[in-house]
């Protein structure tokens, strides 16, 4: 392997990729088909599912960015030492999943289109970024991994944003939310760790963000409040990781301060907002 095919992913494939993540978000708007609806009541409580094109668009959304996320980052492996790239799918599969749900909130005009420029940018700069991460003597390396933080952050905060804004049912919330806060700290703490898996810290971080975003949900809050609290909390929580002492050490209850800031910060913000 090269110097020169380490440094960046290859123009061509990624260029493919991100049109085809953005041809699909337009599709929603060129076809349609009749929904199938199915009603389920689970402990009295009654839930209707609705499967339409929509769902199909997302599904495929999903496939198209796993897969080519996967087809990207092959001109970088190793072929004497072949290793897995899953780790590197899951934020590029989230990010095309927050960015379909919110611009399909937004009405078919200037504006959407505004939006879907946007949303490619962002896939591209999600793309190189994970493209990089797998080599660590890449020069880029350390400005991917600080990108891919600051992304996955605000990632976080658009889907909440968009799953209040949206009106959606706390059964469907939390599970959501939930599921996103573990993949965001997996990610994270997968860079900082240098390929450890944080397991035990993530299912922890799964488990209070799912259950702060049940209490919230009963708050007179602001969609831009409400993901502003959730967001803070989890980010808290990443960096709560990194206070913890490595072996022989002492720990220090001071490290925790930075912590204990960022959500009394973010729950003034999100009161005030």
């Amino acid at each position: 392997m090269n110097e020169k095919a380490a440094a960046y992913p290859d123009r061509n494939r990624l260029s493919l990729l991100v049109g085809t993540i953005l041809l699909a978000y337009t599709l929603t708007h060129f076809v349609s088909i009749p929904s199938l609806e199915m009603d389920f009541a689970f402990l009295g409580v009654f839930f209707p599912i609705r499967v339409n094109f929509t769902t199909l668009v997302t599904l495929l959304v999903v496939g198209l960015t796993a897969s080519g996320t996967a087809w990207l980052l092959e001109s970088q492996e190793d072929q004497d030492s072949p290793r897995t790239t899953f780790v590197h799918w899951l934020l590029p599969t989230l990010t095309a999943l927050v960015l379909l749900q919110a611009i399909n909130q937004l009405p078919f005009r200037g504006v959407w289109w505004i939006a879907a420029l946007s949303s490619g940018i962002v896939l591209t700069l999600i793309l190189a970024a994970e493209f990089i991460t797998q080599d660590t003597t890449n020069r880029y390396y350390i400005p991917s991994e600080m990108g891919i933080t600051a992304l996955s952050i605000v990632l976080f905060l658009i889907l909440a944003l968009s799953q209040h804004a949206a009106g959606t049912r706390l059964f469907y919330r939390v599970p959501v939310l939930s599921l996103a806060s573990l993949l965001v700290y997996l990610r994270i703490l997968h860079l900082r760790l240098h390929g450890r898996w944080a397991v035990v810290p993530g299912l922890v971080a799964f488990l209070l963000i799912g259950e702060l975003a049940a209490v919230l949900h009963y708050l007179p809050l602001s969609s831009i409040g409400y993901a502003i609290a959730l967001t803070g909390p989890l980010y808290a929580l990443i960096e709560v990781n990194d206070s913890f002492p490595s072996e022989g050490e002492r720990f220090q209850i001071q490290k925790l301060v930075w912590p204990i800031l960022i959500i009394t910060g973010s729950w003034v913000v999100a009161l005030l907002t």
